[in-house]
């Protein structure tokens, strides 16, 4: 029994460090920083910082170190990829580590069987069988970090042991990055005026697109799919180019707010998980649940932190294609596009997510 607890509590300290550092799903307050990335939205910005703002690189929105440090080695090559292999880098870390745990409970569970009565014939088969499963997922995960690693050396110009070297720390510490802002309800038209395509379109049509030039349409964009016509000034063709620049930040503003909705979802479950498993060890110490029921919980709470990872790991990457579709770095699709490297992390994070 006491080498039963002195394991308990081992995993649950690991788990207490990675289940804080996933909520990113319950971040209120909206950072000086990010407020200042959304052209026109209604943030209130002291005027003394507006000119520090306006300097700040999108990604400093995570306001994650790590990231920084890799932007800054990666000299802005495909800022948007290397954003996202951080972020899924993180999300399949913490994936390994609470596989790994999943496996231990299952390794002492078999212990605790041995000599006794399984709960049921077909226990023993199924521990082994899920064993075997967690094993293979964890091989799995090793795999995908390092293609991650590998992407980012080759981003950032150093070897895979510098880019270990650089991120130990920050892989360690078992968090995700978050971005410091509120999910916007909606956006106003202005913020186009910070895309590429836009800037191209005007000087092609001979069209003046500062935000706050006649030749911007009133209203906002909002993620409702309900896209109006839009009237506007000049040549329909640069109003076609508008509308289909609006049409995709509305995209990538629904995306934001579905994934801001399941992380949610995930985080109050696993308040709930973790609630229900601290009943059980109660229950264990009283002798009302035997140790092996006791595991068993301990690996629902496990799958439920393992959605949040998944969860938050696609919000933050959600937050990446905004931030591109409003121009502020390169496009994700862009990068993908461009790159030889493969890159599995993009739009694909959580391939295995369920519904919260």
């Amino acid at each position: 029994m006491k080498r039963s607890r002195t394991l308990l509590m081992g995993l649950c300290g690991a788990l207490a460090i990675a289940c804080a550092g996933t909520s990113i799903a319950m971040v209120h307050a909206t950072s000086m920083e990010a407020a200042g990335m959304f052209a026109g939205h209604k943030v209130r910005v002291p005027a003394q910082a507006k000119a520090q703002l306006n300097a700040q690189p999108w990604w400093s929105g995570f306001e994650d170190p790590a990231m920084s440090r890799l932007m800054a080695a990666s000299q802005g090559r495909a800022d948007s990829g290397v954003a996202a292999a951080c972020i899924a880098l993180k999300v399949k870390t913490l994936e390994l580590v609470y596989l790994e745990n999943t496996r231990d409970a299952v390794q002492r569970q078999s212990s605790l069987l041995r000599g006794s009565a399984p709960p049921r014939d077909d226990f023993a088969k199924q521990l082994d069988v899920r064993k075997a499963a967690a094993s293979a997922s964890i091989e799995k995960l090793r795999a995908q970090r390092a293609s991650y690693i590998g992407y980012l050396a080759t981003q950032c110009h150093m070897s895979e042991a510098a880019m270990n070297a650089l991120l130990a720390d920050a892989l360690q510490d078992k968090s995700l990055p978050r971005f410091a802002a509120e999910v916007p309800r909606e956006l106003p038209m202005s913020v186009l005026s910070n895309r590429t395509d836009i800037h191209l379109a005007a000087a092609l049509y001979g069209v003046d697109a500062t935000p706050d030039a006649d030749a911007w349409p009133a209203g906002a964009i909002d993620a409702s799919g309900e896209a109006q016509a839009i009237d506007m000034p000049g040549s329909p063709l640069y109003a076609q180019a508008v509308a289909q620049a609006r049409d995709q930040v509305a995209a990538a503003l629904q995306r934001l707010q579905m994934h801001s909705d399941i992380a949610q979802a995930a985080y109050a479950r696993v308040v709930s998980a973790r609630a229900g498993f601290e009943q059980s060890k109660a229950r264990r110490d009283r002798a009302e649940i035997s140790e092996v029921q006791l595991m068993e919980d301990f690996q629902g709470l496990l799958l439920d932190l393992h959605v949040l990872a998944a969860a938050n790991g696609e919000l933050a990457l959600a937050w990446v294609v905004f931030m591109g579709s409003i121009g502020n770095g390169t496009p994700i699709d862009a990068v993908a596009d461009s790159s030889a490297t493969p890159m599995p992390f993009l739009h694909k994070v959580s391939r295995k997510l369920r519904n919260p």
